[in-house]
């Protein structure tokens, strides 16, 4: 009820930092030193930890997210044990534990059984990875649902107010020896006015000790009482073990708070002794929420921010941090209290325990916005890019010379301003916060009433003065030196940067090489009556995209099938990042972006009897690319087919023909509108998205540019780039070429070398089928050769079978006895080799098509 409010805990189970390793185990099972499963053991010590230290009568409901993971079967078992008794847990003021599955109804009790347990455990799952931030707001949608379907059935009352409980998978409640008094009374005494309390009560004492509410935060109820709206940080002890495994508790002292430094990464302070001497040393707040915070329900839903970008616990804190201290009521750490927490400092990995270059712009652009707090957000932003810039040039060779100087300045510079460019276009993204300005305190309140140990108006110490003069040195810029505005954040990996010098920059002016169309390979396309001279529109699919349906049960049976490796490799690694592309055209939108979007042109090549395959292509990824065009052996208008003719026989052994035309017609209609083009079969499957994406990446920018500085826009040459899955012929790393299953992607510099001085030397009236071969030697010999696509993680972005293949495909021992691990470079294999962002697959045929469609795009 009222006075004695429930508990809803949410535990949010994150993915390791490596996320290949979700799901993984070690060799043998341990497990103990693979940071997956110290995540997932450290989930079921915090749930074990709360039933142990609450009445399990006051425990509304365990919410565990498993964020990026799908069902863990063992881990599920043991949630099932704590959530059925077979574990210690407290009933009253009685610890006990029971050692028989119940399969009695409610209310029935067999002799010897104990008594019923309804279910408090329910488990969320995020199969693609939210975050943090997004996984506690989903967790928390349930609980209010769930509260909501009880007060309609009359078996919990409106008033009472549920307290919740964030729990981090590194920390568990502390145990004490008291049979009558939980952490949950300690809590509650804490956040709940009794219903007896007098408006005209003096309740002062239910704030933050020693913080001076200045502002018009509201706490008023619907029936004008004050309910503190504020919460409780637990007090952290730390755990450590030695080589035998014996574990030694180091408790904590009275006053020891979380702040941040000007980076906003977390670091250790004590409350004041005025602080403590105002409440005389029962309570006193703390800046920064810790490893376990609790406050009610419905002061975590009047929240005015919630941004679902912010991924990791650290940062995910920092919101929920200022949502208490600016718009409502604060944190208090409750001294000798049983709010307290053990936690593992080993569990999480330190990108958790810290906040990203990117993810500080977004808090600073949200809650550093007005009231003059400019000069905290420009002082924050210089100094997370400090930081950043110093940690990319960590292992160089320090010898305080010019150029590290100047290298040092220039990286600031440029990460400084990619910080200020992300701030501001954050508050575009969906989720990100907007209105704080009306709805809560300024930051320079918080900075001066919470926050004033960390001046961010001090005068730079002599060391930071030393520093400034090292950075800055006496420079002076020499006749003809290189702009480094344009450095990147990460260089290109040393086999790429070899593929990229190698080749000659190219002016990508257009050079007519038709010829006069009078001989192929640029005779061109003929209309339906064989005209020569038909231009096909090729953004007809873009301006009328057919629309993706299910068309009824049968459809959706074959569609949504679940449990075959196509569907465990599309649910349990590929996704497209619909957030970062949605984000990206925004920003277009917007005109925020440096430059619009990579704009793709896709070619697909069929014949005449193959032209029922292409309806499904328009209908799912062929109506995302800007241009499209199939190229066959009939015009077909509506269809988006176009006839054109090449040299020699339409076979099969004759495609590199095909291929030369088909490129020479789209270099002589279309080169000048788009910035890449990629080619493929009509049994090829394009991730649009995710293509778009990397091609707009820093990585991909940089390589197009040479590999040592990003464009700056107004470049009139571009270093060729040839994208693909890469297969050495033979096994020889001397004859790379791309596979032409899943395709290729040219940029311009490469789409106008082809066609303007290789087609016409490279072997022009040969007959093969082996197209994909023949363009890379003829690139080869022109110094372009094929790039490595793999993803950070290792992944291949461009898969050459179905993404069932490549889940379960395993080489033989001795790799040559097989053509595919033979013709491979460095793979990974099984659900590794294909990377979460996959751009390509091939031999997609029949429903797979539309069933890739609706399972990548969550139509089941």
């Amino acid at each position: 009820g009222p006075d004695r409010p429930r508990v809803a805990v949410v535990v949010v189970v994150p993915q390791p930092s490596n996320n290949s390793n979700v799901g993984r185990r070690t060799k043998g099972g341990g497990g103990e030193g693979d940071e997956e499963s110290r995540i997932l053991k450290g989930a079921l010590d915090a749930v074990q930890s709360v039933f142990l230290t609450t009445d399990r009568n006051r425990i509304f409901i365990v919410t565990v997210v498993m964020d990026g993971r799908g069902k863990v079967g063992t881990f599920e078992a043991k949630l099932d044990d704590i959530d059925a008794g077979r574990t210690m847990h407290r009933h009253g003021g009685e610890v006990h534990t029971h050692d028989h599955h119940h399969e009695q109804l409610e209310g029935e009790q067999k002799e010897g059984e104990g008594h019923y347990h309804s279910e408090k455990i329910h488990t969320l799952y995020n199969h693609e990875g939210m975050g943090v931030s997004a996984s506690r707001k989903e967790a928390i949608h349930f609980i209010n649902v769930l509260s909501r379907k009880h007060e309609q059935a009359g078996i919990k009352s409106p008033d009472e107010d549920l307290i919740l409980l964030f729990l981090s998978v590194d920390s568990r409640l502390k145990e004490f020896d008291d049979n009558n008094r939980t952490w949950l009374d300690d809590v509650t005494d804490a956040l709940i006015l009794s219903p007896s309390i007098e408006q005209n009560q003096d309740i002062s004492n239910k704030f933050p000790s020693g913080v001076k509410k200045d502002s018009n935060v509201d706490t008023k109820t619907k029936d004008g009482t004050m309910q503190p709206s504020n919460a409780v940080s637990f007090a952290v002890d730390t755990s450590s073990s030695d080589t035998e495994g014996n574990v030694e508790i180091h408790s904590s002292h009275i006053g020891e708070t979380l702040s941040f430094d000007q980076k906003l990464r977390p670091r250790p302070s004590s409350a004041t002794k005025q602080q403590l001497a105002l409440s005389n040393g029962e309570s006193y707040p703390t800046p920064l929420t810790q490893s376990a915070t609790a406050l009610r329900l419905r002061t975590y839903n009047a929240f005015p921010a919630s941004d679902e970008a912010l991924k990791s616990h650290y940062s995910a804190d920092l919101e929920l941090s200022f949502n208490l201290w600016m718009c409502a009521d604060g944190i208090d750490v409750l001294a000798n209290s049983y709010a307290r927490v053990v936690v593992d400092p080993v569990i999480l990995s330190s990108s958790e325990k810290d906040i990203s270059g990117p993810l500080a712009a977004r808090i600073v652009s949200a809650w550093m916005s007005g009231h003059g707090d400019d000069v905290y957000a420009d002082k924050i932003l210089r100094a997370v890019a400090e930081r950043s810039a110093q940690d990319s040039i960590i292992g160089m060779t320090r010898d305080h010379s010019m150029s590290d100087r100047k290298l040092l300045v220039d990286k600031i510079k440029v990460l400084n301003d990619m910080l200020v460019r992300i701030s501001s276009e954050a508050k575009h993204s969906s989720s990100f916060p907007t209105g704080l300005g009306q709805k809560c305190r300024p930051f320079s309140w918080y900075a001066q009433n919470v926050h004033p140990q960390n001046d961010f108006h001090e005068e730079e110490d002599v060391n930071d003065a030393k520093k400034k003069a090292w950075m800055n040195g006496p420079t002076t810029k020499q006749e003809g030196a290189t702009d480094e505005n344009n450095l990147p954040s990460t260089p290109l990996n040393e086999d790429n940067m070899v593929i990229v010098s190698k080749a000659s920059p190219v002016n990508i002016k257009y050079v007519d090489a038709s010829g006069g169309h009078a001989e192929h390979p640029h005779k061109g396309a003929t209309d339906e009556n064989g005209k020569f001279g038909y231009v096909h529109d090729e953004t007809f699919l873009i301006k009328n995209p057919p629309t993706f349906e299910i068309k009824d049960d049968k459809d959706r049976r074959v569609l949504c099938k679940k449990g075959d490796p196509n569907y465990q490799m599309l649910t349990k690694k590929v996704f497209v990042d619909l957030p970062n592309h949605e984000a990206a055209e925004k920003r277009a939108e917007h005109g925020l972006a440096k430059k619009g979007r990579a704009k793709i042109f896709c070619l697909v090549y069929t014949i005449e009897k193959n032209h029922h395959t292409i309806p499904a292509i328009k209908e799912t990824w062929g109506k995302k690319c800007d241009g499209f065009m199939v190229a066959s052996t009939k015009t077909d208008r509506e269809l988006g087919t176009v006839n054109i003719p090449h040299e020699g026989p339409e076979e099969y052994n004759n495609i590199w023909q095909k291929v030369r035309s088909m490129w020479s017609y789209v270099y002589d209609n279309y080169y000048e509108k788009y910035d890449w083009f990629h080619i493929g079969g009509d049994d090829l499957y394009l991730i649009v998205e995710n293509l778009r994406l990397y091609l707009e990446s820093e990585e991909i920018q940089l390589a197009s540019n040479g590999g040592q500085y990003l464009p700056n826009g107004l470049e009139e040459t571009q270093t060729p780039l040839f994208l693909g899955r890469r297969f050495a012929e033979g096994g020889n790393l001397d004859r790379i070429f791309i596979s032409g299953g899943s395709g290729y992607t040219m940029n311009k510099a490469t789409l106008k070398t082809l066609v303007v001085d290789g087609l016409p030397k490279c072997r022009p009236h040969f007959h093969t089928f082996s197209e994909d071969v023949m363009v890379a030697n003829c690139l080869r010999q022109r110094n372009i050769l094929p790039y490595d696509t793999k993803d950070e993680a290792g992944g291949e972005r461009y898969m050459p079978f179905a993404p069932g293949h490549h889940l379960n495909y395993h080489p033989p021992a001795n790799p040559k006895d097989d053509w595919y691990s033979n013709y491979s470079i460095n793979c990974k294999w099984g659900i590794d080799h294909c990377a979460a962002k996959s751009v390509a697959f091939h031999y997609i045929k029949g429903d797979l098509m539309r069933r890739m469609y609706a399972i990548l795009y969550h139509y089941c």
